[in-house]
């Protein structure tokens, strides 16, 4: 199968070269590697340029957005810049790879194989492990078959028939959702794991990741009660443990009073609460 990556980079001096060095020792090399310089101040222009010479097929991008950290839609804005610069749309699947990653040498490889084993799977990937106390150990920010933003990878005809990626924060989690209201399918093999050398909430902090979640929840149509119970699943799985609940709905809250626009319409919306409710209920045996 024929695969693009696009990799958004916001100084990334420090890990980039794991990223880029996995993608090269990739048993099933892509057919570009566009890595989008999105304002760096640091080394990370020069690095991308030096794997540019050796290996023509990884090239860098610059992004004219302004050089701060802003997870959501700074990110999507920085993967339409690179989407936008594919040379050949003849790829099979796409992938948006974050630029901190330890990836094993067969790892687009078996991610192919997911899509070529079943037809109906529309976005896969393996999952993420950070490393603690010496051992890597599954980063528990999410449920295990959800295929983290770090690392989507999306059929052709799953990305076009969800319309791409939402410009929002949420917009990796809406992705699966709408993919579902489509039919598609997605998954994850537990085998396959990715090294995460900056784990989620160390930029920005846990507290701020949580209330972006609640942000985004709003923005999905979920509703009071689902972000609710969402955040007390939230409160019980992350430190510090019940500020995180808190954290959750004051982002829901927030966005509620400023009438953050939906990313989903009507239709959508129902089909996300009716699968969230489902999935509950099917959790505590209902």
């Amino acid at each position: 199968m024929k695969y693009i990556v696009i990799i958004p980079a916001f100084n990334e001096a420090e890990n980039i070269g794991h990223t880029l060095d996995g993608m090269v020792a990739q048993t099933l090399l892509p057919q570009q590697v566009l890595v989008i310089n999105d304002g760096s101040t640091d080394a990370t222009p020069q690095l991308i340029d030096q794997y540019h010479q050796q290996h023509p097929w990884i090239k860098r991008i610059d992004s004219d957005a302004e050089a701060k950290h802003q997870p959501g839609a700074k990110i999507v804005r920085a993967f339409y810049q690179g989407f936008n610069n594919i040379k050949q749309h003849n790829y099979d699947f796409i992938v948006k790879l974050d630029a901190d990653l330890g990836l094993p040498p067969d790892y687009f490889e078996r991610v192919a194989q997911l899509f070529q084993a079943n037809p109906k799977v529309g976005i896969a990937g393996g999952v993420n492990v950070v490393q603690r106390n010496g051992e890597w150990v599954y980063e528990d920010f999410a449920d295990k078959d959800h295929v983290k933003g770090a690392f989507k990878a999306y059929r052709k005809a799953c990305f076009e028939a969800i319309g791409g990626l939402r410009e929002s924060v949420g917009w990796d989690s809406v992705d699966e959702l709408l993919a579902r209201y489509h039919g598609w399918e997605v998954q994850t093999d537990q085998d396959l794991w990715i090294k995460h050398f900056r784990p989620r909430g160390k930029t920005t902090g846990v507290s701020r990741v949580m209330r972006k979640m609640g942000r985004a929840m709003y923005r999905m149509r979920y509703g009071w009660w689902i972000t609710f119970l969402s955040a007390l699943k939230a409160g019980l799985r992350n430190q510090p443990y019940g500020i995180t609940t808190l954290a959750v709905m004051q982002g829901f809250a927030e966005a509620k009073k400023a009438g953050d626009a939906f990313i989903v319409n009507e239709a959508e919306g129902a089909f996300i609460r009716k699968y969230r409710w489902e999935r509950m209920k099917g959790k505590l045996g209902v």
